[in-house]
């Protein structure tokens, strides 16, 4: 064994002794503190209870005072003398345990009526309870400590005053000290303490236990009165009496009584328990402190062994690590490729769409035929589904949120049907069933569009002989009972075996031929459904086809419902000289298009290539009125354009034209004062909207 290694025996055999040592230290000064704490929480909730007492007793003997003034009220002292009422002060009494007697005191000071028959006739006119409120209303006072008889009490009292304020006599409750003393008893801990009731002079009322020699009064010099004075309402504070131990004292207010109840407890006799706990921590640190000395000798072996363990598991983790990354890359790729493929079946059956549209337009256009308005409705319905799809997909991608809208539900069925015909093909024969005055939904209009679309397309896949697509509208009701509109999405296909019904909405779970599906058009239906509120639901049979119903709440608003539809034609440019517009565009053939529809609308326009070219025609066109710019383009980007052209013309207005989704951080900054955003692909009512926009901007400018 080397040099180093009887060194290191050697300081683990001293550690064997230092640390159950120090461990010990600290072990018991965090438990001391601990038994501290939970003494104090003790102290704390035992004046708590005893607040909580003496409160109920005081107000009870204030409303037992509310009755008396009550039964004497506007009686004559001839009338309130009379036995009848020293019989009412007494049924009054006896429920009371507290209570030792109860008084009626004439202005004189002479008891008239009392629950003590012996009583009658005594003057209190040289007492306390009755002088203090003969020249003025104190509310309700406590009188000290007295020894009445046998029994130690105090007394509680309040005015008596006649309609005009004079003073009529008083009203007093003698409550006995020994029923204060024994509840005290009876919630104290078991162990040396001290419970008091005193006023807020000092003097005592109740002591528990009782010390004979005791002062009746704590001066204000003592600690205790000067925590009081300083907190009057109640808290807690460690004091240290002249000459005596230290104690541990709780104090609250009782109500807005003068009185205040207290409870101590002497340090010393908290730390009982920890002295206790401090001979089990010893014994545990010597067995510890053997332990260590006999494991101390094994310490380096296991080291070494556990360096080398580490070392393998070190070496595992980072090859497991390295193994699940790879799974992670491969299934991520495998979903990407199969969402891929999902986008493109989408997208080309809006693509049979348009140019079906298109070709039919065409052989009539060649024939002279001029009825031609519906295939071009068609065409661009479709490149609007189009575009829809797009930003759903870019919205998707985001997770951006629903944006909801009054819809008809009838009308929206109605304007797919044709779509829907066109998409599914020829063996598919498509029907609706529309309830009648079916109420508008409040849901997002292209998420449920496209929700009824994959269903469709869905349903075509599994009829691949041909077959039925019936599209249902009925009430309903949610699962809260709220009134619903169930859409139904009913094929006459080859339907779904339970078990398949059950993983349907599963993301990426999916029964077609690979690359025929991404498996996520259902699960993302059920997102969209219950993202607004409703349900769905699968009812299938193996051969019996399969119905999928969207349950989605009722409009209960006053807006008006949107429609399905195209909006009308873009109207001209604005009245007055035709502005121009130059547009500023890297792709030669979007520079073109958006250049001839703009001319369409009735501007004058101007193109660029670049930024540079821009700027340049800028400094030559001072007639230019609006920069029309895509966002993204090689050199100067449109933000960074429209910025530099706005500093030397600041009067100029910016449509930007950008084709991303709506997020920030690619979308540019977002526009301020004489900008606006216009999303691609746009339609020209779009595009005319914008620039009506910016024209009427600078009208009120």
């Amino acid at each position: 064994m080397s040099l180093s290694t009887v060194r290191l025996h050697q300081l683990l055999v001293a550690a064997a002794f230092l640390v159950p040592c120090a461990v010990l230290l600290g072990a018991a000064w965090w438990n001391r503190a601990e038994v501290l704490r939970e003494a104090d929480n003790a102290i704390q909730r035992t004046a708590a209870v005893m607040h909580e007492h003496a409160s109920k007793v005081f107000d009870t003997a204030e409303l037992a005072m509310d009755r008396v003034d009550d039964y004497v009220f506007d009686r004559p002292w001839t009338q309130i003398g009379a036995p009848a009422t020293s019989a009412f002060l007494s049924t009054l009494k006896a429920p009371l345990a507290q209570a030792v007697a109860v008084w009626v005191v004439d202005p004189q000071g002479v008891v008239r009526a009392s629950s003590r028959e012996g009583d009658l006739g005594t003057s209190l006119s040289g007492r306390d309870i009755f002088a203090v409120h003969r020249p003025r209303d104190i509310g309700i006072y406590v009188s000290p400590s007295v020894r009445e008889g046998d029994q130690q009490t105090f007394a509680v009292s309040r005015r008596r005053s006649t309609e005009d304020g004079r003073f009529d006599g008083v009203i007093v409750i003698a409550l006995g000290t020994g029923y204060f003393g024994r509840f005290y008893a009876e919630v104290a801990a078991p162990t040396a303490h001290e419970a008091l009731l005193l006023r807020a002079d000092g003097a005592v009322l109740v002591r528990e236990p009782e010390s004979a020699g005791a002062e009746p009064r704590l001066p204000a010099a003592d600690p205790l009165m000067r925590a009081i004075h300083a907190r009057p309402q109640g808290g807690f504070a460690t004091v240290a009496p002249p000459g005596l131990p230290e104690e541990r004292t709780a104090w609250r207010r009782v109500g807005d009584y003068p009185v205040q109840v207290a409870y101590s407890l002497q340090t010393r006799v908290a730390e009982e328990r920890w002295h206790e706990n401090l001979q089990l921590y010893g014994a545990v640190a010597a067995v510890s402190a053997l332990t260590l000395v006999l494991m101390a000798w094994l310490a380096l072996w296991r080291a070494r062994a556990e360096e080398e363990a580490l070392a393998r598991l070190t070496r595992e983790t980072a090859q497991r690590a390295a193994a699940e990354e790879q799974l992670r890359q491969s299934q991520k790729m495998e979903a990407v490729g199969q969402l891929t493929g999902g986008i493109a079946h989408d997208f080309n059956n809006l693509l049979a769409v348009i140019t079906g549209s298109l070709e039919v337009l065409q052989r009539r256009l060649a024939r002279g035929d001029t009825d031609v308005g519906r295939f071009i409705d068609g065409a661009l319905d479709g490149a609007d589904r189009a575009a829809k799809l797009t930003h759903r997909l870019l919205a998707f991608a985001r997770q951006q949120p629903l944006e909801p809208r009054p819809t008809d539900p009838n009308g929206l069925i109605t304007g797919m049907v044709d779509l829907l015909r066109r998409t599914l093909g020829e063996t598919v024969t498509v029907e609706t069933r529309l309830a009648a005055g079916a109420p508008p939904i409040f849901v997002d209009q292209n998420q449920l569009e496209n929700a009824i679309l994959n269903l469709a397309v869905n349903a075509r896949d599994a009829m691949p002989g041909g077959g039925r697509l019936t599209l249902e509208t009925a009430r309903d009701t949610t699962e809260d009972g709220r009134p619903a509109v169930a859409i139904t999405v009913r094929d006459t296909g080859t339907g779904m075996s339970p078990e398949v019904a059950a993983r349907a909405f599963e993301p990426f779970f999916t029964t077609k031929p690979q690359g025929r599906g991404t498996g996520l058009g259902l699960s993302q239906v059920y997102g969209f459904v219950t993202q607004s509120g409703g349900r769905v639901r699968i009812d299938s049979a193996p051969g019996l086809g399969t119905a999928i119903v969207l349950v989605l709440p009722v409009y209960d608003g006053e807006a008006p419902v949107e429609g399905t539809g195209r909006g009308r034609l873009a109207g001209p440019a604005p009245e007055g000289k035709a502005r121009t517009v130059l547009v500023v565009e890297d792709d030669a053939m979007v520079r073109r298009a958006s250049a001839e529809t703009i001319g369409e609308l009735g501007y004058q326009t101007l193109t660029a290539a670049d930024g540079q070219a821009a700027l340049a025609c800028l400094e030559t066109n001072r007639d230019v009125a609006v920069l029309f710019t895509d966002v993204v383009m090689p050199g100067l980007d449109g933000p960074t354009l429209a910025a530099e052209a706005r500093r030397r013309r600041p009067g100029l207005k910016v449509v930007f034209a950008t084709g991303h989704g709506r997020d920030e951080g690619r979308n540019g900054p977002l526009p301020g004062p004489g900008e606006t955003v216009l999303r691609k692909p746009f339609t020209i009512e779009d595009l005319a909207a914008a620039l009506q926009a910016v024209s009427r901007e600078e009208a009120s400018a």
